[in-house]
C-alpha cells in the first residue's frame, strides 16, 4: 500500500473558496483601518487630533488584541468539531461585526454608547478574524500535497495584503462617487455594507458545497479527536515550546514588519501632507504588483526550505526600513508620486518574503493534527494580532514621546523584530519534508510483533503466541514478509485436517503488509476488507516494523473510560442492546467447541450445564489456543474440564455504564447476560462502543 496521493483537481475548489473567504474576512477587518481617521471624528470626537486618533487606533488595536482569544475559541471548534465549521462560523461572525458597524449611530446620537458599541463590534471582528484565518490555513493546508504546501498555501497570504488594498479601493471609489462631504457624513457606511454582504455569499457556498479536511476526517474515524485542545497546547511542554518558538521567533518578529509595510506606510505619508486617498492608492497599487511574491517565496520554500526564507523575511524587512522611510521624506514635499510608488513597492516586495507560504507551511508542519487548528490560529494571532496589531498604536505612542516619527518607526519596526527573531535563528529548525499525515501514518500505530519463521509448527506458534500474549504472528521466509497467522486461523487449521506439527507457512493468511508511511485509515480499510485482526507494517525496504491492531487504532480503552463518565450510559439498559447468546454445554467435546467458534466467527462462548441449563463458566479462543498447543490434550475431552469458572456477568436490568466499568476493571471484552443463572444474551466491547 502506497502513501496518499492528492490530485490537484481535489485541491483547486478548496483553495478557491478558502482564498475567497479569507480575502473577504481581511477586507471586512481592514475597512476600519483605512477609515480610522474618519471614524475617530464620528465615534471619538476630541479637541486634540492626536488624542482622537489614538482612541480610534485603540479601537483598531482592540480588534487585533482579541484575535488570539478568537483563535482559541475557533481553534477548539476546529480541533473538536471540524475545520470547516470553524471557518464557516468565523466568517459568519465577521459579517455580523461588519454590518453592525455600518448600522451603528455616531457619537452625536448615542454619546459614549456609540464609542463603546464600536469597541464591542471591533471585538466581534477581532474574534472572527482570529479564528477565521487560522482555520483557513488549516482547512486548505490539510488538503495540499506535501511537496506543494508552500506554493498552494502561499495564495492565502495574498488575501491580507489584497484585502487591505481592496478596502482602500472601495473607500476611494465611494469617496469619489459621493463626494468628500457626503462620504464623511454617512456614505462611508456603504464600505461596511458591501464588505459584510460579500462574506455572506462565501459562507453560503462553504456551507452548501464543501466537506471537512481528510486529516480531520481521519482523526474522527480513528477516534483521536481531542476535546481539550487548548489545555493540551498549554500543559504539554513540547507543544508549549513549539508555540513560543513560532510566536516570538517567527510570527511575532514579522508582525511589526508586516503592519509597518501594509498599514503604517500610508499614515507616514499622510503625516507629510499626502492625502489619505493618494496614500491609499499608492499602497494599493504597490500591493497589487507585489502579490506574486507571497506565492513565489512559498514555492521557493518548497525547494530550499522554510527557515532561510523566514529569516530573510524578518531581517531583510527590518534593515531596509531606515533607508526607505528616510528617502520617503525627500519625496513628499513636493510629492513625487513615481518615487513614492517605487519606494512603497520595494517595501511590499520585501513583505512577500516572510509573509508567504513559507510561514503557513512552517505552522502546518510544526504542530500535530489534533491541536493544529488551535495552535496555528493562536500562534498566528499572537504574532500578528498582538505585536503586529499594536504597530499603529505603538508608533503613534512613540511619536508622542519622541516627537520624531522616523525614530519611532525604527524603534518599533526595526529593533523589535531583530531582537525577537534571534530565538528562531538560534533555536529554530527546518520543517520542510514533514508530512501532515505523519502522526496518522501506519508506522506510528505499529505494535511490537511476534515474528515467526514459516517452518515454525502450528503447536510451537500457539505456544509462543500464548507466552507473548499476541493475537497474531507475522510469518517470514528468508527474512521476508510472507503473511500472518491468527489464533482463530490456527484453530481453524486444526479442525480442518492439519496437525500441531504442520508448518505455519502452509496455513498462513496471505494478506498485504502496509508501508509505515501509509495512512492509518487506509490500513484499517484493508483490515476490514481482508477480515483479519491485524496487518504487518513494513518500511520501504520491506523490514518489518510491527503490526496494526484495530483495537489500539480506535483507542478502545480511552473510549470506554470516557463512556463511563457520560450520563446517558446510566439510562441505557443491557436488555436494550444485548445480542442472542451462542452457548455450549459442559459435555461438548473440545473439537466441536472449536468448530463452533470457527463457524460462527466468535471468540467467546458461555458454557452451561447439560443438566440444569445454568451458566457454569466461559471458554474463549485464547483459552483454546493455550489448551490445544499441548499434543497430549485429547480433542475428545469435554469442554467442562477446561471451562473458566470465575465468570463476570451482568443482568438484563444492568446499565451500559455498569458494563463499561466491568470491561475496564476486569480487562475483558465479553459479558454473559444472566437472569436466574441462565444465559439470555451477550454484550461485547464492540456492541457497547456503538452506543458510546
Amino acid at each position: 500500500m502506497e502513501r496518499e496521493r492528492v490530485e490537484f483537481r481535489e485541491v483547486l475548489p478548496v483553495a478557491v473558496v478558502s482564498w475567497t473567504g479569507a480575502l473577504l474576512e481581511w477586507l471586512d477587518f481592514y475597512v476600519y483601518a483605512i477609515l480610522a481617521k474618519l471614524l475617530a471624528k464620528v465615534y471619538f470626537p476630541s479637541d486634540d487630533p492626536i488624542a482622537s486618533l489614538l482612541a480610534s487606533f485603540a479601537a483598531l488595536a482592540i480588534g487585533f488584541l482579541f484575535r488570539p482569544l478568537g483563535a482559541l475559541m475557533f481553534g477548539k471548534i476546529g480541533d473538536q468539531y471540524g475545520r470547516k465549521i470553524a471557518f464557516l462560523t468565523a466568517i459568519s461572525m465577521m459579517m455580523v461585526g461588519t454590518i453592525g458597524i455600518a448600522l451603528l449611530p455616531g457619537y452625536t446620537t448615542l454619546g459614549i454608547w456609540a464609542s463603546l458599541g464600536l469597541f464591542a463590534l471591533r471585538i466581534v471582528q477581532g474574534l472572527a478574524l482570529g479564528g477565521g484565518f487560522g482555520a483557513a490555513i488549516t482547512y486548505l493546508g490539510e488538503f495540499t500535497p506535501d511537496h506543494r504546501r508552500g506554493l498552494i498555501t502561499g495564495f492565502l497570504f495574498t488575501t491580507a495584503a489584497l484585502g487591505m488594498a481592496l478596502a482602500g479601493n472601495i473607500v476611494s471609489l465611494l469617496q469619489n462617487y459621493f463626494g468628500k462631504e457626503v462620504f464623511e457624513a454617512y456614505a462611508w457606511r456603504w464600505c461596511f455594507v458591501i464588505a459584510g454582504s460579500l462574506v455572506f455569499v462565501v459562507a453560503l457556498i462553504i456551507h452548501t458545497l464543501y466537506k471537512d479536511t481528510p486529516v480531520f476526517t481521519a482523526l474522527k474515524q480513528i477516534r483521536r479527536v481531542t476535546s481539550a485542545p487548548i489545555k493540551e497546547l498549554f500543559t504539554n511542554k513540547h507543544y508549549l515550546w513549539l508555540f513560543v518558538l513560532a510566536w516570538i521567533g517567527v510570527i511575532g518578529a514579522h508582525g511589526p514588519v508586516w503592519y509597518t509595510n501594509q498599514l503604517y506606510v500610508s499614515y507616514y505619508m499622510q503625516q507629510f501632507g499626502i492625502s489619505a486617498g493618494d496614500a491609499g492608492k499608492l499602497l494599493a497599487y504597490a500591493t497589487y504588483v507585489a502579490l506574486w511574491t507571497y506565492i513565489f517565496f512559498g514555492w521557493l520554500s518548497d525547494k530550499i526550505g522554510r527557515r532561510p526564507i523566514l529569516i530573510f523575511g524578518i531581517y531583510g524587512n527590518a534593515l531596509i526600513f531606515p533607508l526607505i522611510f528616510y528617502l520617503m521624506k525627500n519625496y513628499v514635499n513636493p510629492p513625487d508620486y513615481t518615487m513614492l510608488f517605487l519606494l512603497t513597492t520595494i517595501l511590499t516586495y520585501f513583505n512577500g518574503v516572510g509573509y508567504s507560504g513559507a510561514m503557513s507551511s512552517l505552522l502546518l508542519e510544526l504542530f500535530p493534527a489534533k491541536i493544529r487548528a488551535t495552535a496555528i490560529g493562536f500562534t498566528y494571532n499572537m504574532g500578528y494580532g498582538v505585536t503586529g496589531g499594536l504597530t499603529p498604536f505603538m508608533i503613534t505612542l512613540l511619536l508622542k514621546i519622541t516627537g520624531d516619527i522616523y525614530i519611532s518607526i525604527i524603534l518599533w519596526s526595526t529593533c523589535v523584530p531583530m531582537v525577537m527573531g534571534l530565538l528562531f535563528i538560534f533555536k529554530g529548525w527546518e520543517t520542510r519534508g514533514r508530512r501532515l499525515w505523519e502522526e496518522l501514518s501506519a508506522g506510528n500505530f505499529a505494535h511490537r510483533s511476534l515474528i515467526l519463521s514459516g517452518d515454525t509448527t502450528i503447536g510451537e506458534a500457539m505456544k509462543k503466541m500464548q507466552i507473548e500474549g499476541q493475537r497474531i504472528a507475522i510469518v517470514t521466509e528468508n527474512g521476508r514478509y510472507r503473511g500472518i497467522v491468527e489464533e482463530r486461523s490456527l484453530l481453524k487449521a486444526l479442525v480442518t485436517g492439519y496437525t500441531t506439527a504442520t508448518p505455519i507457512k502452509e496455513v498462513r493468511i496471505e494478506v498485504d503488509a502496509v508501508l509505515d508511511t501509509a495512512r492509518i485509515i487506509d490500513a484499517v480499510v484493508l483490515i476490514q476488507q481482508s477480515g483479519v485482526k491485524g496487518l504487518a507494517v513494513v518500511d520501504k525496504d520491506q523490514n518489518i516494523r510491527g503490526y496494526i491492531d484495530p483495537r489500539y487504532v480506535f483507542n478502545e480503552i480511552a473510549l470506554i473510560t470516557a463512556g463511563v463518565k457520560k450520563g446517558f450510559t446510566e439510562r441505557i439498559l443491557i436488555e436494550d442492546f444485548m445480542t442472542p447468546p451462542i452457548t455450549v454445554t459442559d459435555d461438548t467435546k473440545l473439537v466441536d467447541v472449536v468448530r463452533l467458534l470457527v463457524e460462527k466467527n466468535v471468540g467467546f462462548l458461555p458454557v452451561v450445564s447439560a443438566e440444569t441449563g445454568k451458566l457454569i463458566g466461559v471458554i474463549s479462543e485464547k483459552d483454546l489456543v493455550g489448551i490445544l498447543c499441548c499434543d497430549e490434550v485429547s480433542w475428545e475431552k469435554p469442554v467442562g474440564d477446561f471451562t473458566i469458572k470465575n465468570v463476570i456477568t451482568v443482568s438484563p436490568e444492568s446499565t451500559l455504564k455498569e458494563a463499561l466499568e466491568k470491561f475496564i476493571d476486569y480487562r475483558i471484552r465479553h459479558l454473559p447476560v444472566v437472569r436466574d443463572q441462565r444465559v439470555v444474551g451477550v454484550v461485547s466491547v464492540k456492541d457497547a462502543l456503538k452506543l458510546v
